[in-house]
């Protein structure tokens, strides 16, 4: 868990672009109006498997799906459902994370944090650490 500029704890998880996208459509589902389990496997097209292990990651990020009567639902969430949901590493470079990191936003702040704790670690490298050629 990480903690944000706002308080709230982020669930570091890394998912694949299929996975994001499939978790974003189960959400917009669900805030649409209560679905059955059958229901929402066919228009995701996927198996039960996969359902319970998405329910189990939401659960995780924070978002509470119901399931009452037959009948699975979102349940109200603070800030959003969407905002709790994991995105994808979007593979940007230094330079691209620098601009991004300038950004007078709680975003900009969080990826300007992100930067640095990257930067800053490379330029401290660890003491005390023979190299590998030393060691003989």
């Amino acid at each position: 868990m990480i903690d944000s500029p706002g308080g709230r704890k982020r669930t570091s998880i890394h998912i694949t672009r299929q996975r994001a996208s499939r978790l974003y459509t189960l959400v917009r589902l669900l805030e649409d109006r209560p679905r059955t389990r059958d229901e929402i496997l066919k228009t995701q097209r996927i198996g039960l498997r996969t359902f319970y292990r998405e329910l189990d990651l939401l659960k995780r990020c924070g978002v509470k799906v119901l399931h009452k009567d037959k009948l699975y639902t979102l349940a109200p969430t603070p800030g959003g459902a969407e905002g709790r949901l994991p995105f994808p590493d979007p593979q940007l470079s230094f330079a691209e994370m620098s601009e991004l990191a300038r950004c007078e936003c709680e975003a900009g702040r969080r990826l300007a944090a992100l930067l640095a704790s990257v930067t800053e670690q490379s330029a401290h490298p660890t003491t005390g650490r023979q190299s590998r050629s030393r060691k003989r």
